[in-house]
C-alpha cells in the first residue's frame, strides 16, 4: 500500500501575490487618509479599537427625557376627567375621581372611597416614575379673569388680573395704594361688556365650525334654522339670535337686538310667511352683527 500523504503545501502564483500586494497599499493608503493606526482602527484586542469605542459610544447616549405629569395633560380634555396619575410602569392615566379618592396600591392605583363606575384613560407612557406614589394631581380650574387683559393694560408691572375692584369701586388688590390713582375701574358695564364680547365669539365660532353662514346665492332659513344660529331679519333689518327651536308645537323663540335693546320675542310659528323671512347671517355681515349686539349693552 502506498503512503498517505499527510501535508499538502500551497504556493500563490506571482500574479496572484502582486494583487495581494497592491490590495494592502490600498488599504495602508485609507488608514494614512484618516490619520490614524490599523491599532486604531481594529484592534486585535478584546473591545479595542476605535470601531469599538465608537460603537460603545453610542451605546452611552443619554436616555430619551421622561415626561412630566401636569395640568397640561388636562388641555382640551373632557371634564369628566378631573385628576391624572402615573403608575409604577411609567404610564399616565386621566381619572373621573379626584385625588383624595385615589390610593395607591403595589404597583397601579385603586380607590380607598367604595365608590363604582369611575373610568380611567390612557394618557401616555415614558412618565416620571421617581415618585409615583405622589404622583396624583387634581384638575384646576381655567382662570377666566385673564380676558381683563384686554380691557386694562399692565402698569407698573402689575397685571389686570390682580386688580380686584368691587361694584361700589373699592379697589382690594394688594397695591391699591398706587393703583387706585392711575388704573381705571372696572365696573359692572365693563364686565358686562367683555362679558358681551366673550359670547359674541362663542355664537361666532358656533358658526364656522357647524358651517352655518348664509351666502350670497344660498340662504339657510325656514325650516334649516337651528337653536343659537345668528340670524337676520329682511324686512326690519335686524338682528338676533334663535334661543329655541321647539318642534311640537312648532313654534321658536328668538332673541333681538333692537335700537332699543335686546329682548325676547316668543311663539314664533315655524310655518308662517314671517319666520319664513329669517336667514343665517353672512360673514360679510359678522362686524354688523357685533356692533349691533354690543350696542344693546353699552
Amino acid at each position: 500500500m502506498s503512503k498517505l500523504i499527510s501535508t499538502f503545501k500551497i504556493g500563490l502564483d506571482d500574479e496572484t501575490k502582486i494583487v495581494l500586494s497592491e490590495l494592502k497599499d490600498k488599504l495602508d493608503a485609507v488608514r494614512g487618509t484618516l490619520g490614524v493606526s490599523s491599532a486604531l482602527l481594529g484592534s486585535t484586542k478584546p473591545n479595542g479599537g476605535l470601531l469599538n469605542a465608537m460603537g460603545e459610544a453610542a451605546n452611552d447616549a443619554s436616555e430619551p427625557e421622561l415626561l412630566q405629569l401636569g395640568q397640561w395633560v388636562f388641555e382640551g380634555q373632557d371634564k369628566k376627567w378631573v385628576s391624572a396619575h402615573v403608575d409604577s410602569d411609567g404610564c399616565a392615566y386621566y381619572c373621573s375621581l379626584k385625588k383624595s379618592d385615589l390610593i395607591a396600591k403595589r404597583k397601579h392605583w385603586g380607590t380607598h372611597c367604595g365608590r363604582a363606575g369611575h373610568y380611567i384613560k390612557l394618557i401616555g407612557e415614558d412618565f416620571d416614575t421617581s415618585n409615583w406614589r405622589n404622583s396624583a394631581i387634581n384638575r384646576q380650574p381655567v382662570n377666566d379673569v385673564e380676558y381683563l387683559s384686554e380691557s386694562v393694560p399692565e402698569i407698573q408691572g402689575i397685571e389686570a388680573s390682580e386688580i380686584i375692584i368691587d361694584e361700589m369701586g373699592r379697589d382690594y388688590s394688594h397695591n391699591s395704594n398706587c393703583l387706585h390713582a392711575v388704573v381705571p375701574q372696572i365696573t359692572q358695564a365693563d364686565m358686562q361688556l367683555i362679558f358681551i364680547k366673550n359670547l359674541s365669539d362663542v355664537l361666532i365660532q358656533r358658526m364656522h365650525s357647524m358651517d352655518r353662514f348664509s351666502e350670497d346665492d344660498y340662504a339657510i332659513g325656514g325650516d334649516k334654522l337651528m337653536p343659537w344660529d345668528i340670524l337676520f331679519y329682511e324686512s326690519l333689518g335686524y338682528y338676533a339670535v334663535l334661543i329655541d327651536g321647539r318642534q311640537k308645537p312648532e313654534i321658536s323663540d328668538l332673541l333681538f337686538f333692537w335700537d332699543t335693546g335686546a329682548a325676547t320675542d316668543i311663539n314664533w310659528n315655524t310655518k308662517s310667511a314671517a319666520f319664513k323671512e329669517l336667514r343665517t347671517i353672512t360673514e360679510a355681515e359678522l362686524p354688523a352683527f357685533r356692533a349691533a349686539l354690543e350696542a344693546c349693552y353699552a
